[in-house]
């Protein structure tokens, strides 16, 4: 008597390979390879694309020819996230981690801050720990930031140094109206656009979207490379 066997759906064949992908190291592969290593025709795989990127299973890169990557592999890690930011600031920065929220869903980054240091742990030698092993920093620029001593002399150096190694990106966010031009970091694109301080739109929410956005784009752009 034949055996009753359960048809693998196309749905299912499209994740396993990305599930097989991501085991040997690849969080996005190119829509091409993976394409081609499915042996499907151009409409076949949009259309199971389209089907997965509605349900939120995967997760679609930018770049030449674009690239696919599972939203949640077992055993991957995301992007180590540095925040640097003023207390003053604990507010936006809440609110930005909350918005940041997505973007670990999909296994795109880990967020680290200071207030994820554990009691009895030196503090200094964890937060210099952290931006050493960070592949992205966010610089939440307001005065308050760049009146800190430990800010201004300390994180901010350390990331400029990883950022002009290639070690780390660092993206400046402009939380309030400040004058930054002239800093250091000025140089490097900020965010949101223009260096408009999210304090400064009419809806924070929205500025807080632009700027994760920035974020999934380097992040991806990281992952592509």
């Amino acid at each position: 008597m034949a055996k009753n066997r359960t048809r693998r759906t196309n749905r299912k064949i499209f994740l396993d390979e990305l599930a097989r992908a991501a085991k040997e190291g690849q969080a996005l592969i190119g829509n091409i390879s993976l394409r081609e290593s499915l042996g499907w025709d151009e409409e076949k795989y949009n259309r199971t694309k389209t089907q997965l990127a509605a349900e939120g299973a995967i997760i679609l890169g930018r770049g030449r020819g674009g690239a696919i990557g599972l939203a949640s592999a077992p055993g991957t890690r995301g992007l180590k996230l540095f925040v640097s930011y003023s207390h003053q600031d604990e507010p936006l920065k809440k609110a930005l981690i909350e918005h940041l929220k997505p973007l670990q869903r999909m296994n795109l980054i880990e967020t680290w801050h200071d207030q994820k240091i554990k009691p009895g742990d030196e503090w200094e030698k964890e937060v210099s720990a952290q931006i050493a092993r960070a592949d992205i920093i966010l610089l939440l620029i307001s005065i308050d930031f760049i009146n800190s001593a430990y800010c201004y002399d300390v994180e901010l150096e350390h990331a400029l140094e990883r950022h002009e190694a290639g070690n780390s990106r660092v993206i400046p966010i402009i939380l309030r109206s400040c004058l930054w031009h002239k800093i250091p970091f000025a140089k490097l694109q900020a965010l949101p656009k223009e260096g408009k301080a999210i304090t400064s739109w009419r809806d924070q929410d929205e500025a807080l979207l632009t700027v994760v956005e920035g974020i999934q784009a380097v992040a991806e752009e990281i992952l592509e490379t």
